[in-house]
């Protein structure tokens, strides 16, 4: 995977990568420090210069994750024409990889995307959602899992099983939304 860029955008991409544990090679003319902590735990290639086409050599997503259009506008043309896929920062038509907003809390997670168009209306939404659904919710969520998992075992007809759990689901969902009208 190649990063080009090493500050805030460039870091938001590398953080949603995480759970990858894909080797990485960056390169940038500076490296934001935050940039830096958020390459803890990857393997990394580190290029302290500007772009050059070879950077794409062995590389299969190419992340274009600068400040200036014209510079992510190049390295996409350049991973294009090698077939590389391509996530380009402000750029949508020049993305055939999204990266949406994630929301994980335990076995729940969301993905929220604008399709490129707008990055920081995903952001805001994942925030508000955040709210709703606070950490202290994962045990809850693991234990909804649990019960489905026995409920496969104790009530084999699905149909019964599928409305049993939509009753418990309509009940939680009852519970929270006074909590959720308080934000």
């Amino acid at each position: 995977m190649l990063v080009v860029g090493g500050g805030s955008v460039a870091r938001a991409k590398v953080q949603a990568l995480r759970p990858t544990g894909c080797h990485l090679r960056v390169v940038s003319l500076a490296f934001a420090p935050t940039f830096l902590e958020a390459l803890k735990g990857f393997e990394v290639e580190r290029l302290d210069r500007a772009f050059h086409p070879e950077d794409l050599d062995g590389v299969h997503l190419v992340i274009s994750a600068t400040n200036d259009p014209e510079a992510n506008t190049f390295i996409a043309a350049h991973a294009r024409s090698l077939g590389l896929w391509v996530n380009a920062v402000d750029d949508a038509a020049s993305c055939d990889a999204l990266f949406p907003s994630i929301l994980r809390r335990g076995p729940f997670v969301a993905a929220i995307s604008t399709e490129g168009a707008f990055a920081g209306l995903s952001r805001v939404v994942r925030e508000a959602l955040e709210g709703l659904v606070p950490d202290a919710t994962i045990p809850e969520f693991e234990a909804l899992v649990q019960l489905r998992q026995q409920l496969k075992e104790t009530l084999p007809d699905s149909r019964q099983r599928a409305e049993y759990l939509h009753g418990i689901l309509w009940q939680v969902q009852q519970e929270a939304l006074p909590k959720a009208s308080s934000l």
